[in-house]
């Protein structure tokens, strides 16, 4: 199903830069026609975090330890090595493509499914990339910000990027065929709400920060959203050697590993 919806978003998406006419519009127009939806739309945004996910954020991080909350985090960052893998040999790295392909193997096996990093400790550094970086590499442009219902700030590259991503999920093709089980939807569904609930305890004190200094939240978090794309701009037709940046891509401002 999220397999579905994420070749949904890919080509639906399509249309985010063209008017009803089918011509591009101006930057001009897409700022302002896009401004009065983001800011409505990041308070729809906000209402939902404030009133279910952070509340449901809170006591998930009061029933569990900060070393569990790690364990969750290893699990479904090393579920992100196959697309790791895969973006690293579309960019023409190799030697990261298979140490990305060993790290998955190394982790899932002798580090309980990905919970524990054994592969660091082997030398086998983290060598992360997505389709995001990928699509950037290749020089297709980013498009306008726009908010997302629920998922939250985007560019059209940043969403068909995640979306492409998700399809690379191990988790998501291991369970493809048993999708008619009552245990495979919720194991599916459950996986994604513990990911995303993790990944909202352990940033809620960056936000809870940037809510506190901004004067405008909305304003605070577009500008780090973008400012945090700008590390794609370098590496545009770059050489392999020198697009070593983009090794890290999330809005979360990237979670420590344990």
């Amino acid at each position: 199903m999220k397999k579905i919806c994420a070749l949904f978003l890919m080509f639906s998406l399509i249309a985010c830069a063209t008017n009803p006419n089918g011509t591009k519009m101006k930057a001009s127009d897409e700022e302002s026609k896009l401004e009065v939806y983001n800011r409505a739309m990041f308070n729809f945004n906000y209402q939902v975090d404030k009133k279910v996910l952070k509340p449901i954020a809170k006591g998930y991080k009061a029933i569990t330890t900060q070393g569990i909350r790690n364990r969750v985090t290893n699990f479904f960052n090393n579920l992100e090595e196959p697309a790791s893998a895969i973006n690293n040999l579309l960019q023409g790295k190799f030697a990261d493509s298979g140490q990305s392909v060993a790290r998955f193997a190394v982790n899932t096996t002798l580090g309980l499914l990905g919970t524990f990093d054994v592969a660091s400790g082997w030398g086998l550094d983290k060598k992360q990339n997505s389709f995001d970086a990928t699509m950037a590499k290749y020089c297709v442009p980013d498009g306008p910000f726009f908010v997302v219902p629920i998922l939250g700030p985007a560019t059209p590259r940043y969403l068909v990027g995640w979306g492409a991503d998700a399809i690379a999920d191990p988790m998501d093709w291991a369970l493809f065929d048993k999708q008619d089980e009552d245990w495979a939807v919720i194991a599916t569904y459950g996986s994604t709400a513990l990911k995303y609930i993790n990944k909202r305890a352990e940033n809620m004190a960056l936000l809870d920060s940037l809510e506190e200094g901004s004067v405008d939240f909305y304003a605070t978090i577009k500008s780090a959203f973008l400012q945090n794309r700008q590390k794609f701009q370098s590496i545009c037709a770059a050489p392999v050697e020198d697009s070593a940046s983009a090794a890290s891509y999330d809005f979360d401002f990237e979670d420590e590993e344990d």
